[in-house]
C-alpha cells in the first residue's frame, strides 16, 4: 500500500509538471504568433526573417554568460552545471593533452518530434548543431557543443551547453553511436530550460565519419518532458583547411 501511495505522488508530480510544461508552450506560441503578425506588413519580410534568424541563433557561451548573471534564479542542477563549466570540470578528464581543429555538425533532415503524453500529436524538429572536438583516441570521440538551434512547432530553442560522446550500440567494443546532451532555453521568452538527449546510431564508428546519414532512436532521444525525438539526420566532420586557417588569421 505505501509502495502504491508513492507511485500514485510520483505520477501526481509528473502530471503537474507537464501540465507546467504545456501552459508555458502556449504562451510561447502566442507571443511568437503576434511576433508573426506584427511583422508581416509589405513584400521585405523574407529579408527581413533572414536577418532576424541570423540574430536569433544565440553561441552557448552568450547563453552560459546571460544564465550566469542570474544564477540565483535558477534550479540547483542548472547551477550545479555551471559551476562545474566555470571550474573546468564539464567536460571531464582528457586522455590526450592535444587540442582539436576539426569541427562536427548534425543537421537533422527528417526528424518526428512527437508529444510524451500523446504520441499522437507530432511536429517537425529542424535544425543543426555543432560540435568542436574536445577529445579523441582510436576509438573514443568526445564533443563540446558550440551552438545549436532547433524549431519545433514553431518555437525555437537556442542551446546554453553541452556535451557529446561515442559509445557502443552492442556487445562489440565498436563506438558506432553517439550520446549527446544539451540543455535548451526557447528564444521567446529566454526562459524555459529543459534538457535535450539524443541517441543516433550510425553504420560505421563515429569517430571515423566524414559525412554519413544517422538514425536518432526513440525512446532514448527526448526533450524532458515534452517530446519524443525519431527519425534521420546527417553528421559531418569538417576539417579545416589550409585556406580556411589563413582566412581566419587576417
Amino acid at each position: 500500500a505505501e509502495l502504491e501511495i508513492h507511485r500514485e505522488n510520483f505520477e501526481e508530480k509528473q502530471l503537474k509538471k507537464l501540465n507546467e510544461y504545456q501552459e508555458k508552450l502556449k504562451e510561447i506560441k502566442a507571443k511568437l504568433q503576434a511576433k508573426m503578425e506584427k511583422n508581416i506588413f509589405d513584400d521585405k519580410l523574407s529579408q527581413k526573417s533572414k536577418i532576424i534568424e541570423e540574430k536569433l541563433t544565440k553561441s552557448s557561451e552568450e547563453i552560459q554568460l546571460k544564465l550566469a548573471a542570474k544564477a540565483d534564479k535558477l534550479d540547483l542542477r542548472t547551477r550545479n552545471i555551471l559551476d562545474s563549466i566555470n571550474d573546468g570540470d564539464y567536460m571531464g578528464e582528457k586522455i590526450t593533452s592535444d587540442n582539436y581543429s576539426e569541427t562536427y555538425e548534425l543537421v537533422f533532415d527528417s526528424v518526428d518530434a512527437s508529444l510524451i503524453n500523446d504520441n499522437s500529436k507530432i511536429s517537425s524538429l529542424i535544425g543543426k548543431m555543432t560540435f568542436t572536438t574536445y577529445d579523441k583516441s582510436s576509438t573514443d570521440l568526445k564533443l563540446e557543443l558550440n551552438e545549436c538551434q532547433i524549431t519545433i512547432d514553431k518555437i525555437i530553442f537556442n542551446c546554453g551547453f553541452g556535451k557529446a560522446r561515442s559509445v557502443s550500440s552492442g556487445t562489440t567494443e565498436i563506438k558506432d553511436s553517439l550520446v549527446i546532451l544539451a540543455f535548451l532555453e526557447d528564444n521567446a521568452l529566454e526562459e524555459v530550460h529543459t534538457t535535450l538527449k539524443i541517441f543516433l546510431n550510425s553504420d560505421t564508428p563515429i569517430n571515423e565519419i566524414e559525412q554519413s546519414k544517422v538514425s536518432i532512436l526513440e525512446p532514448q532521444s527526448k526533450i524532458s518532458g515534452l517530446w519524443f525525438l525519431n527519425g534521420t539526420a546527417t553528421l559531418s566532420k569538417i576539417t579545416p583547411t589550409l585556406e580556411n586557417i589563413s582566412s581566419d588569421d587576417k
